[in-house]
């Protein structure tokens, strides 16, 4: 539970929880999803004609969360490609003692119009690399 510049805190409802009182291990990944999508516009990237897409996603479950509990999502971006990114997460609790998971994705940039590939765009390379000191 370090090194992330970038941390959101996330909502949850009770339809989030399942039956047996804990958070529905789908729900991990749509409030890291959340968390990446926060990131993208901490950094200012629109997404309207380049965006990304999940080309792999790994999930590591640590700690149940139940409801009452409080999550935030810390995500970074150690790593850049030419035409994809590595992003580490981490939901935590507020004060960072209790992490509940960690995750990790590989993003890969895709033009709207077409659906291909392409190249990080050289203003989000910038922001990135200035944000994360990378």
């Amino acid at each position: 539970m370090s090194n992330f510049k970038f941390k959101t805190p996330i909502q949850l409802r009770y339809s989030d929880f399942d039956m047996l009182g804990h958070l529905n291990s789908a729900q991990y990944v749509t409030i890291i999803e959340l968390g990446r999508l926060e990131y993208f516009r901490h950094i200012n990237w629109n997404l309207k004609e380049v965006s990304n897409v999940v080309a792999q996603f790994s999930i590591e479950y640590l700690k149940q969360i139940v409801p009452g509990d409080l999550v935030e999502v810390q995500v970074r971006i150690p790593q850049l490609g030419t035409k994809s990114f590595k992003m580490d997460y981490e939901v935590v609790s507020p004060d960072g003692q209790t992490c509940y998971a960690k995750a990790q994705s590989t993003q890969v940039c895709i033009l709207k119009k077409g659906n291909t590939s392409t190249p990080i765009p050289k203003s989000i390379r910038i922001a990135i690399q200035d944000f994360e000191t990378i």
